[in-house]
């Protein structure tokens, strides 16, 4: 009981809990706003991609899709034994698209593994118009699956936040532009987050599967078989000998032996479709420099010792794979623009794995969403500057993360 005629009211307020009110009140604002941008930055990039696919630009049969639907149709016809041979895909081609003159020697090279011809052979018996939106529309499905996976792993139990999350990695400038492309990266780096979102052999059939871009999983298989996670590594190895056998059944068992060949090949300076310069990984870094190639050896090393010594110094499985997904992009030898959704997946583990600075991190972050898209006035060396910066900052960021010791712990191999 009260003490007589004292009054009864609500419990005066102390400092700290006026603080934290006043802090979730910011939150709750800064979220809005995010939420806001994020909506704004969806029909802009809707409207933008839709006026670039439907416009004059023949956008689709100029797009990297199209050589997979090239593939698909080579597949079809039963001619898999030449799938590398530039005769054959230029026949294709000029089939489907008729004569190209912007391509250089006439047509624009399939340069992806000969499994991902034997995955897309059904797109081939659709119009290439039609094909492209269903393959484009569900690698974007796959990249937000896997945005979602990977943020719900990492603790973040609002769903709002989690869709703000894929939101902002959907409607990011290289994100629209690989859907434009028609890129496979997509549907990579897609089954990649998933990989990070999934436990046990389930990451790992994850992991196998994003092998249809064989270039971007390597440095995170290579978390997974250092620390031992060996159910994933087993299911990943299982997929890749079902790919094998898929292609030795449905294209070719003579496209597995020139594929390696073929691969060299791509990575040519004077190789169709390749330009070093505009490449967001060290090797552009060199050629923009004009310096040689010892800039491409030394920074690709010295990448690959960061996060070498970022894995010894924190248990976290997300700083790991933040670690991973911003590293490859600046150290595979064929790095171009759309790469980078990768990276931004890098930079949103980040942000998921230190949660005392989630609010620091996140801030930069999305102020970051706004500047990538000032690619759009950017020359083709700028942006590409722009991005090879911004992926090497964060891994930075992912280094003092892992050196200050802020990143989850305990969440290697969670039971989920």
């Amino acid at each position: 009981m009260p003490p007589v005629g004292c009054a009864v009211g609500p419990a005066r307020p102390t400092p700290g809990s006026w603080l934290a009110s006043r802090a979730s009140l910011a939150g709750m604002s800064g979220t809005r706003l995010v939420g806001a941008y994020a909506l704004l930055s969806a029909m802009a990039g809707v409207v933008f991609a839709t006026a670039i696919l439907l416009g004059p630009y023949r956008a689709v049969e100029r797009s990297d899709y199209m050589t997979y639907h090239v593939a698909a149709q080579i597949v079809l016809d039963g001619d898999g034994v030449c799938l590398y041979t530039a005769e054959c895909q230029a026949a294709a081609q000029r089939e489907l698209i008729g004569e190209e003159p912007s391509f250089a020697g006439g047509a624009l090279p399939y340069n992806s593994p000969p499994w991902f011809a034997a995955l897309v052979a059904p797109f081939g018996a659709l119009p290439l118009q039609i094909s492209f939106a269903v393959f484009t529309l569900l690698g974007l499905v796959v990249l937000a699956w896997g945005t979602w996976r990977a943020t719900t792993h990492a603790g973040w139990t609002a769903p709002g936040v989690r869709l703000l999350a894929a939101m902002l990695i959907l409607t990011a400038w290289p994100t629209v532009m690989a859907a434009i492309r028609g890129q496979s990266t997509l549907l990579a780096a897609g089954l990649l987050a998933l990989s990070v979102g999934l436990a046990r052999y389930r990451s790992g059939l994850a992991m196998g599967l994003s092998a249809l871009k064989l270039t971007l999983g390597p440095i995170w298989a290579a978390w997974q078989l250092i620390g031992g996670h060996w159910r994933a590594v087993g299911a990943a190895a299982a997929v890749l000998a079902a790919w094998l056998a898929l292609t030795a059944v449905v294209v070719s068992p003579q496209a597995l032996l020139d594929y390696p060949a073929h691969v060299v090949a791509v990575t040519s300076q004077d190789a169709s479709g390749v330009h070093p310069a505009e490449m967001i990984n060290w090797r552009g870094a060199a050629e923009r420099l004009g310096v040689g190639g010892w800039l491409m050896v030394a920074g690709s090393l010295a990448t690959l010792a960061v996060v070498a010594a970022i894995w010894l110094r924190t248990p976290s499985r997300h700083l790991g794979a933040a670690a991973a997904f911003l590293a490859t992009p600046l150290v595979i030898p064929h790095a171009n623009q759309h790469e980078f959704v990768l990276t931004a997946l890098g930079i949103l583990l980040a942000v998921a794995a230190a949660p005392e600075l989630r609010r620091r991190l996140a801030t930069i972050a999305v102020l970051l969403h706004p500047v990538l898209w000032t690619g759009l006035v950017l020359d083709a060396r700028a942006s590409a500057w722009l991005l090879f910066s911004a992926g090497l900052v964060w891994l930075g960021v992912v280094a003092w993360l892992a050196g200050r010791g802020t990143a989850r712990r305990g969440d290697a191999e969670p039971a989920i």
